[in-house]
Formats: C-alpha cells, sequence, structure tokens
C-alpha cells in the first residue's frame, strides 16, 4: 500500500504542471463572473498568433509561462460567456491581468430560472453557508460525485465536526455530530423528516442511502424555532436531485472489487430458501409449528470465490410546457461484498482488584453482500410567479447478506489462573436484513397581500420497514480433554443442541402535515418578517417477533458436516406470541411557532419561540405482570431560540445563537423486553424519560473567495438526563440497558478552512470536543479484615461516542485543461468509549485512528469520464481496550503488549477499489 500512496502522489505532481521550468516572463491573473466575481474555472487566455494559453483554475487564476518580449492581443473565452479581446505589453517582467466577463444575452435571460435550482456546484454550497440564517454546513453534489464516497454516511464525515460509527463490516453507517451520539440527531428529505427503518431506534441509517442522488447534503447545528426541536447534537438535511433547466442525462457504471476476500474466503450460503415470513405469520396466531417448517439451506456454509462489486446509476431531467413543468427520475444501484476479520475478547472482572482479565478469545470472520438501490421522481410545477406545486416521490432499499463465522476458545479454569480448558466452540450466523424507506409528499408554495405573504405547506406519506426473516445462530463444539502430560486429547466436534431460529418485522408509518406562513414588513432602513406555523405528525410503529428454538435430537450428535444430516425436536411449536417484542406504539407531536427576523443594515436577529407536545402511548403482548407491558407519555416542551448575526464586511460573518431542544427515547429502548444479541443480554426500561439540553454557539465566518472559506466555532451543550446503553449488574447477569444519567455537559471548538490555489485545493476541519458525566459504578476490593466487598464509586467519564479530537484534511488537484481532478482525504477520530462498564473505570474505548481514501477522475471526451476510488487505503483497523494494565492471563495471547492498556477488539476490513465510467448529456 506504501507504493499506491507513492503512486497517488506522484501522479497529482505530475499532472500539476507546476513540475517545470519556470520562466522570467508570465502573464498571470483572474477571470470571474462580472456579476457576483466568481471564479470561472475553465475559462481560456489565448495570446493570438502564438501556442501560448492559460486556463482558470479553482480560484479563477491562470498563468502563462515562458512569454518572450513584446506587444500581444489576447482573446478570453468561456461557455455562455461574451468572448473578450484585449492587449498586453511583455517586457522583462511579471504581467497581471484582471479579467471579468459578461453572460451573454441569451443566458441572462434563463439566470433567473436557474438560480433557483442549481445546488449542485460548490460555490453555491458557500453562497448558502453565507446566507444562512443559522449555523450549516453544506456539502455540493459536485464535491459528492469527486469524492471516494459512495453512501450519505461515509460523505458526511467530510463535515466539521461530525464522526463516523460503523457497521460491523466496516462501511460508515450513523453520524455523530459534535461529540453526541447518533440518538441525538435526526434526518431530512428535502427538508421534511422521514421515519427510521432500525427495529431499535428513531435514527436513520445512513448507509441506505446512495450519494448519487443528492443534489447537496445540510448539516445544521443550531436550530430555529421553525424546524423540529428534537437535536441536540444536528439535523442531516438530504436534498435530492431537483428538475434541471434543460435536458440532462446522467449514467453512471461502475465495478471493482474488495481487497479483504483476496486474502480470505467469502462465507456464503443459500438465501434464496429463506422464508420470509414466520411459520405462524404464515399460517394463523393458532398454528402449532413443526420442524417441516423450517428450512435448512441457509445454514449451509460455503466458502466463495473473490466477488465483484458494482454500480449503477441514471438520471434524466427536462423542463415542459414553456419550463413551467419539471421532471426528473433518478435512480441507483449498488452491490457491494463487504468483509471484516476479528478477533474479540471476552473479559471478566477480578473480584480480588476490579482487574479485568481475558476469559474467552474469538476469532471472527465476517462476509457482508449489501444491495443498495435507491429511485426517486420530482415534479414541479410552475401555476404562475406566484404558486408552485412540487410532487416528490422516493423509494430506498437495503438488503444485507451477512454470514458470520468465528472460533470461540475459553481460556481460563477459574478466575485469575492463566489455563484454559481447550473447550472451543465454532459459532455461525445468517441474517438476511432488508431495511426500506418510501416517501411521497406535496408541498405546495403561494404568494399574496403584493408578494408580502408567503405561504407554503407540506402534506407527507412516509413509511419504514425492516424485514429481518430467519436469523439463524449454529453452534459446533470441540470437546478437548487433557491426559497426564497437559496435552489435549480426543478432540470430537459436536452439534450444540440448541439451534435458534429468530423473524423480526418492524413497520414505522407517519402521516405529517406542516403550513408556514411568512410576511414581509417595509420598514424603510429596517426589515422585518414575522413567521409562524404548525405541524401536526401521528406515527404508528409496530414489532412483530417469533423465536423458535429447535432442539438435537438426539441430542448429543457427532457433526457430519452436512446440516441436513441431522435431525430436530421442535422445543416451542407455539413460537413466542407473548414475547413484549410483539408491540405496538404510537405518537402524535403536535407542534406551533412564532418567530421574526428583524434587518438593518448588516445586523441581523432571529427570534422565537417552538412548542412541542408529544402524546406517545405502546402496548405488548407481554404477560401482564410485566412492569411496563403497556405504558404512555404525555408532555410539552416550551423551546426558545435566538439567532444573532453581524457582518463586520462583506463576506464576513459573526453568529451567535441559542436553543433549547429535546431528544425523545427510542421506541424501542421502553418496551419491557429481555433478548441475547451479539454480545450481552439486553434490556428494555419502560421508565426512560426524554433528554433535554440547552445549546450555545458562536461562529465566526470568512468568505474571502467564491470557493474559499474560513470557519472558527465554538458550542457548549447543558445536557439533563442524558439516554446512554450501559452495561448493569442484575444478580450474576450482566445485562445492557438504555439508562437516564443526570447532567452532561459538552463543549468544544471547530476550525474548517477551504482554500484554492490555481489547479489546488485544501480543505481542513479539526474539532475539539469535550463532555463530562458522572454516574455510579461497581468497584469490587477487600476491606481490612480481608473480606471480598464492593461498594458504589462515582466516575466522570465523556459522553458515549464523544472523541475529543477529530479532524479531516483533503488534498485536491483540478486541471480543467485536462478534464483531471483528484482527491486524496485523511479522516483522523480520536480514542472514544463505545461500551459502558457497570465496574468502575472498565469502560470500553476505541483507539484513535487515520483513514485514508482516494479518488480520481479524467475526462475522456464525448460526455464520457472516467473515476477511481479507493477507500481505507491504509487498512486501519478498529481496536478496542480497556484502559486497564492488569491482565490475569496474558500468556493466552503473547503477541499483545499487555503492559499499558488491555485490548479487547480488534477488526480489519482492508481496501474497497471502485473503477468506472460517468456519462453526461
Amino acid at each position: 500500500m506504501k507504493h499506491v500512496l507513492l503512486l497517488i502522489v506522484t501522479t497529482m505532481l505530475i499532472w500539476s504542471g507546476d513540475v517545470m521550468g519556470q520562466s522570467s516572463n508570465r502573464i498571470t491573473g483572474f477571470i470571474t463572473d462580472a456579476r457576483d466575481q466568481s471564479p470561472l474555472t475553465g475559462a481560456t487566455i489565448v495570446l493570438d498568433d502564438t501556442s501560448l494559453f492559460g486556463v482558470a483554475g479553482l480560484d479563477g487564476s491562470f498563468v502563462i509561462r515562458n512569454v518572450p518580449d513584446g506587444e500581444y492581443t489576447y482573446t478570453v473565452s468561456y461557455v455562455s460567456y461574451i468572448t473578450q479581446t484585449g492587449r498586453i505589453s511583455v517586457d522583462g517582467e511579471d504581467t497581471e491581468l484582471r479579467i471579468r466577463m459578461e453572460m451573454s444575452r441569451g443566458e441572462m435571460d434563463a439566470v433567473m430560472v436557474r438560480a433557483s435550482r442549481d445546488l449542485r456546484t460548490e460555490q453555491s454550497a458557500r453562497m448558502s453557508e453565507y446566507t444562512s440564517p443559522t449555523v450549516v454546513n453544506v456539502v455540493d453534489a459536485r464535491s459528492i460525485e469527486i469524492s471516494p464516497d459512495l453512501t450519505v454516511a461515509n460523505v458526511v464525515q467530510r463535515i466539521s465536526g461530525v464522526s463516523l460509527e460503523r457497521s460491523s463490516s466496516g462501511d460508515g453507517q450513523h453520524a455523530i455530530v459534535r461529540g453526541m451520539d447518533k440518538r441525538y440527531n435526526y434526518t431530512l428529505v428535502n427538508g421534511i423528516k422521514i421515519p427510521s427503518p432500525e427495529v431499535k431506534n428513531r435514527y436513520v441509517p445512513l448507509d441506505i442511502f446512495p450519494s448519487d442522488l443528492l443534489d447537496r447534503l445540510i448539516v445544521t447545528k443550531a436550530l430555529t424555532a421553525d424546524m423540529e426541536g428534537d437535536a441536540i447534537g444536528g439535523v442531516i438535511d438530504m436534498r435530492m436531485r431537483n428538475a434541471p433547466d434543460r435536458l440532462v442525462v446522467n449514467a453512471n457504471v461502475g465495478g471493482g472489487y474488495s481487497q479483504i476476500f483476496a486474502d480470505q474466503n467469502r462465507l456464503t450460503s443459500d438465501f434464496s430458501v429463506i422464508n420470509t415470513r414466520s411459520p405462524h405469520a404464515r399460517n394463523g396466531s393458532d398454528y402449532r409449528a413443526s420442524v417441516e417448517d423450517f428450512t435448512y439451506g441457509n445454514m449451509d456454509f460455503r466458502d466463495g470465490g473473490t466477488p465483484v462489486n458494482n454500480v449503477l446509476g441514471l438520471a434524466v431531467g427536462n423542463r415542459f410546457l414553456d419550463n413551467r413543468l419539471g421532471v426528473i427520475a433518478a435512480g441507483s444501484l449498488q452491490r457491494n461484498f463487504r468483509g471484516a476479520s476479528s478477533l474479540f475478547f471476552e473479559m471478566d472482572v477480578d473480584r480480588e482488584n476490579n482487574n479485568p482479565f481475558y476469559d474467552t478469545v474469538q476469532d471472527r470472520q465476517i462476509s457482508t453482500e449489501q444491495i443498495r438501490g435507491g429511485v426517486h421522481v420530482k415534479t414541479d410545477y410552475q401555476i404562475n410567479d406566484r404558486h408552485k406545486i412540487d410532487f416528490y416521490n422516493a423509494a430506498i432499499r437495503l438488503e444485507d447478506r451477512f454470514n458470520r463465522a468465528y472460533a470461540d476458545t475459553n481460556l481460563r479454569i477459574g478466575r485469575g489462573q492463566g489455563v484454559g480448558t481447550g473447550r472451543i466452540s465454532q459459532n455461525f450466523r445468517t441474517r438476511n436484513q432488508i431495511q426500506q424507506i418510501y416517501n411521497s409528499t406535496l408541498q405546495g408554495t403561494h404568494l399574496f397581500a403584493d408578494d408580502k405573504l408567503l405561504v407554503d405547506w407540506s402534506a407527507v406519506y412516509s413509511l419504514a420497514t425492516n424485514d429481518d426473516p430467519d436469523m439463524v445462530d449454529l453452534k459446533l463444539i470441540t470437546g478437548r480433554t487433557r491426559n497426564s502430560a497437559g496435552e489435549f486429547v480426543d478432540e470430537r466436534v459436536l452439534l450444540d443442541r440448541d439451534l435458534k431460529r429468530r423473524w423480526t418485522n418492524n413497520d414505522d408509518e407517519d402521516i405529517a402535515g406542516y403550513v408556514n406562513a411568512l410576511y414581509t414588513l417595509d420598514l424603510g432602513r429596517n426589515a422585518l418578517d414575522l413567521k409562524a406555523g404548525a405541524m401536526y405528525r401521528h406515527k404508528n410503529r409496530t414489532n412483530s417477533y417469533n423465536e423458535y428454538l429447535l432442539r438435537a435430537s438426539p441430542i448429543t450428535q457427532e457433526w457430519t458436516g452436512d446440516i441436513n444430516n441431522h435431525s430436530w425436536n421442535l422445543f416451542n411449536p407455539g413460537g413466542t406470541p407473548t414475547d413484549p417484542l410483539n408491540y405496538e406504539s404510537e405518537e402524535d407531536i403536535f407542534a406551533y411557532y412564532g418567530m421574526a427576523t428583524f434587518e438593518r443594515g448588516r445586523f441581523r436577529a432571529i427570534g422565537g419561540v417552538r412548542v412541542e407536545q408529544t402524546d406517545f402511548s405502546w402496548v405488548t403482548n407481554g404477560p401482564a405482570q410485566i412492569p411496563g407491558r403497556v405504558g404512555d407519555r404525555n408532555y410539552t416542551d416550551v423551546l426558545p431560540s435566538i439567532h444573532l448575526r453581524y457582518q463586520p464586511m462583506d463576506m464576513m460573518n459573526l453568529r451567535l445563537s441559542y436553543f433549547q431542544s429535546i431528544s425523545r427515547p427510542n421506541f424501542f429502548e421502553v418496551i419491557p423486553y429481555s433478548i441475547n444479541e451479539d454480545d450481552f443480554r439486553e434490556r428494555g426500561n419502560p421508565f426512560l424519560e426524554r433528554t433535554q439540553a440547552q445549546n450555545v454557539d458562536f461562529r465566526f465566518e470568512l468568505f474571502p473567495g467564491a470557493l474559499d472559506q474560513v470557519m472558527v466555532a465554538l458550542f457548549y451543550k447543558e445536557i439533563k438526563d442524558p439516554i446512554e446503553s450501559a452495561l448493569i449488574i442484575d444478580g450474576q447477569a450482566i445485562i445492557l440497558q438504555p439508562n437516564n444519567f443526570g447532567t452532561a455537559n459538552n463543549y468544544g471548538f471547530e476550525l474548517d478552512v477551504t482554500k484554492y490555489i490555481r489547479q489546488w485545493g485544501l480543505r481542513a476541519y479539526y474539532t475539539y470536543t469535550d463532555s463530562r458525566i458522572t454516574t455510579s459504578k461497581i468497584f469490587r476490593f477487600r476491606d481490612d479484615a480481608g473480606n471480598l466487598t464492593s461498594r458504589e464509586q462515582s466516575q466522570t467519564r465523556p459522553l458515549q461516542g464523544q472523541s475529543k479530537h477529530i479532524s479531516n484534511l483533503s488534498g485536491l488537484y483540478k486541471n480543467t485543461r485536462w478534464g483531471t481532478d483528484l482527491q486524496l482525504s485523511a479522516v483522523y477520530t480520536g480514542r472514544r468509549i463505545i461500551g459502558v462498564s457497570p465496574y468502575y473505570e472498565n469502560d470500553i474505548w476505541q483507539r484513535s485512528f487515520w483513514q485514508m481514501d482516494f479518488s480520481a477522475e479524467q475526462r475522456i471526451g464525448y460526455g464520457v469520464t472516467a473515476y477511481l476510488k479507493i477507500n481505507n487505503l491504509l487498512n486501519t483497523p478498529l481496536r478496542a481496550e480497556i484502559p486497564r494494565a492488569n491482565t490475569q492471563n496474558p500468556q493466552e495471547a503473547p503477541y499483545i503488549n499487555t503492559s499499558s492498556n488491555t485490548l479487547v477488539r480488534e477488526e480489519y476490513f482492508q481496501q474497497t477499489w471502485l473503477i468506472g465510467f460517468r456519462y453526461a448529456l
């Protein structure tokens, strides 16, 4: 991989053209738009009757080298602009020109039509950040297109203050904004909140969305009163592609592979035999299932070859009826194979001194096939100059075909003895998870009262589903005994007696309506906008859960290598109809707000109050004696906000914001369920309360060029009743359960810089975040009498998921003459807690890491561009540790340095490669 990095850097230097020798005579300057001084990247200036010319770079600058002394006529040209000519004299020194080009008349007539829809450029993104009423960061479609990222989840890590939580296959999945866990954010599509397909959560997994469906991505970090109030970290708004002002056809095709499957076998099984519905869902609640109702092909695990990843995309749009009707249809299909190679060290805590020690080691291999697809159709109709209707429909789907195998080795006989039993188990899991989101939105925008009153409304239907049919865990046990010399003998592979089959289904349906009215008052030198609005959303969420236990018959069976050669009895033919995870919940939210915007000269103030009334209830099929089987929560939140902006000079902002916000518990969390998951037994908590927060933001913004920016931000959050999933002790069991934890504080600093010089560009951000939360932990020790005891002891720690330091550094190169784009991006994520322990100072921390990605584009001609994307160049692993030094049996893992912290998890994902072609008409 070092050779690949050397090749990338060398290529960027060669393509730059700056390695050529310098001449004593140069003509330099800038070519910009006469209206707004934006750079005209790609404009050419030619010295007539010579072979000398220059091309405007990313900042509009150009250079013509090796110019002999003399008088020259130059010609400047750019598509859709009036060609200019002029005279220049060169006499033994550098000469500078500043050229401002006028748009041609035909283009000028259409500019007003295009301006409202041209959201896909980096220049428009910078202008949106500058003019925004609050603190936002914007990523435009072109930046997304040339980035190494295929999903929205991976795009958001390029935004200051945002880090990622990754899936088991190493791909980005959820955003952590300013150190606030994913639960403290919400997701919008075209400004409308969408439901989550995840069984356990409100938040939407961002890896479900293909990035090539977007016009732009907006992250809002300070809420105004006209925004829904349940975000403490931030709001992620995906603005989908709009209808263009002319015929547009974009196509994309690509193929590649995942390096990990060149180094290890890909575990496969037959997903086509899976019954998508459980026996009781197929035959009725009174049905008595039998072993004949279950298939076994999905447990016939085999080694597959090296698969090929592929990407397809198509977008077609145009305007009709004298430009009144705009239509765009876009689709994307991605099929990616990803994997992981992992070591997991299960820990226990020594009763003598509260120190962790190795109990079991797991050697895991994961193989995942992801089929990600999306289609959206957007239509807008301009009735007249004052009335417009938009109709948007989208369907997004992610199918995750997951296979996992691991060897589980017991390392001990008794606590701290450092002697393993030699008992080894082989564990297999197969899972076919299908997540879907459907959204249909009808919107209207209307002007009244001599264009002083603007009214907009939205009617929304959304449905998110999650199907997880027939998840199976198969376990094989290797029985081993020791002889008198301590050697292992009599090895046999036995089939574990229990085989669990699980069906889970979740539907989350939203019906919502929004209305807003904005009235503008003309006060001479001052401007005052009054805005008010309301929204109502009814949510209905249903969850079905059915688990069946098949028991080997006879109980002791030696593994034959073929699942079809073994026999079973069904232990619970009635399934699990009374499990609390069979539940239905409803939530009604009614909100209304009022706000005012006052502007005088360079000062603007926005103040408002939002009121949100929440009525949330649930009922489960669990036994009547279970606490929390039926429950409800009713509360009203009054959420004030104020946002001040002052412009000391043009293209500079000083912003100060204060707002209050909340975060509601996830639906799944309040259900009194209990279930065995990957690493721990999980349990719900029907007594959870919502989280409330007060937030303060300050940001300095400078936009010295159309594409350049400098942003410096400070933020502070006081968080009441934050919710975290923590390990608790219940008798002899360790349970993972969500709880409220007192009051936390979160504060930090952000620096965001973008600078372009000629063909080169630099994007860099750094975020420092520090949070504090104090909770009670268990501390084990021996008292003065030598008796083993424990006590509660307070521990102050950061919030779960918060990294103190995160950074992104991207180097860009763009040669418009050759049609070349290169981007090398590195993301740093500091150490952070990924698991909260019930024991003092035994939380699980993910180590800090760098991840590096690369992308390249090369224009071929006739609208065709070739591209290359390489992710995880450095093969960065995920490593997790417990920050304690004393490990009782390090000889069982001699390659691990136990002189400091205790490693508990290590996962490698390796690189992914993609090469493809784009076509644009």
